[in-house]
């Protein structure tokens, strides 16, 4: 049974959550204290798997509290239910809360959020993975563009298109602005997975607070680990993105879809970051080992870690809220068949786009991976052709 505490300083609302919650009394073992001291005086006493504190507290808010629960407890899952939403105080909360929910909570919008918290520690059965993933509070970013970054943002005149630009090439960034602007603070009526069109949302007062005051990017350090370079891997999940949303165009989808393509085929190696960055000698012995045995890289990362970068990726994403289409992407990336959904998705987008980056790169044909049988299954096997001519004749 998964370990739930509550955290909130007024009683009557920690009453109403457990009559909102009551049905889920067999499912999930609960919790409720009134204060950041007591809740982590009971977490020193057995493992918590979810922890749901309120923002505003006296003597210890929740920011306080999740940022010492993160230090303390790595492994546990982090999410803020707050009535306060001053900017302010969201901002505040970038590093600490890997999900954001507002008060007034429907029963069914807090049950979702955090049977999908259980649901993905489910997903990483390594706990050494689990612990890295979990803790991270920001991904890697390429320092040429944090510099270009910041550069433009400390101009008078700074511009909100090129800002967006900019962040729309990295994955890190692209990442953490995301999880930010989809948080239920900000009370959005559907999900937003256009970086730039995150960056206008939310404004440059905000974005200029997260980048020069907060700095919630860190700089990526290259890791002791030969042939891994992260501007490489930047460039392929910017091209991957690029043709995903090619192939999304050439099928006719709307622009929603469009976006959700780009989106997941930028976002679709992450998982590779954090094991490069996090763990790099194993993932050194990995690298190796794929390149000395004729393995496919998350072949060789199946067999040291018993999960892939895939894995990792989708977890630490779906920790930060990130829409569902995106993380079933990125987490069935490889293994397409493997994903109960039956109709053309971002997942079929990266799939195939992915492969043709790599056959852009001159990868010969044959080493390129596209699982047909799944193809088969959607009924588009017999667009394979006319995406690859669509994709191979795209100018980056």
């Amino acid at each position: 049974m998964k370990t739930l505490l509550f955290v909130d300083d007024e009683s009557k609302v920690l009453h109403g959550l457990q009559r909102q919650l009551r049905s889920m009394r067999d499912d999930w073992d609960m919790h409720f204290t009134e204060s950041g001291g007591k809740a982590l005086e009971f977490m020193a006493t057995q493992p918590v798997d979810v922890i749901v504190s309120d923002m505003m507290m006296p003597e210890m808010d929740g920011a306080e509290l999740l940022t010492e629960v993160s230090r303390r407890h790595p492994n546990t899952v982090r999410i803020v239910l707050s009535g306060h939403a001053e900017r302010e105080a969201v901002l505040r909360l970038v590093g600490p809360a890997h999900q954001y929910l507002s008060k007034p909570c429907d029963a069914e919008e807090l049950r979702t959020a955090v049977g999908r918290a259980f649901a993905l520690r489910d997903l990483l059965s390594n706990q050494q993975l689990k612990q890295l993933a979990t803790r991270l509070k920001s991904l890697p970013t390429l320092p040429r563009l944090y510099q270009q970054l910041t550069d433009e943002l400390r101009k008078e005149d700074a511009s909100m298109e090129h800002i967006g630009e900019i962040i729309s090439r990295d994955v890190g960034m692209a990442a953490k602005i995301l999880q930010l602007v989809n948080s239920a603070f900000f009370g959005l009526p559907q999900a937003i997975s256009s970086p730039s069109e995150a960056v206008m949302y939310l404004g440059l007062s905000t974005v200029r607070s997260l980048v020069l005051s907060l700095q919630v990017f860190s700089q990526f350090k290259n890791p002791p680990l030969a042939g891994f370079s992260l501007d490489a891997l930047a460039d392929h999940c910017w091209v991957t993105a690029v043709l995903a949303r090619r192939v999304a165009r050439v099928q006719n989808e709307d622009m929603k879809m469009m976006e959700q393509c780009f989106l997941a085929g930028l976002l679709h190696d992450v998982g590779r970051i954090i094991l490069a960055s996090g763990l790099p000698e194993q993932y050194a012995k990995v690298w190796n080992t794929a390149g000395r045995q004729g393995l496919l890289l998350w072949q060789a990362e199946q067999a040291e870690f018993g999960a892939t970068h895939a894995d990792v990726g989708a977890y630490l994403l779906g920790l930060w809220g990130l829409p569902n289409p995106i993380i079933e992407a990125i987490a069935f990336q490889h293994c397409p068949s493997q994903s109960l959904a039956r109709e053309f998705s971002p997942l079929t987008a990266i799939h195939v786009a992915s492969a043709f980056a790599h056959e852009k790169k001159g990868v010969p044909v044959e080493a390129v991976c596209i699982d047909m049988n799944y193809l088969t299954q959607l009924g588009l096997a017999e667009r394979v052709h006319d995406w690859r001519e669509a994709c191979l004749a795209e100018q980056l």
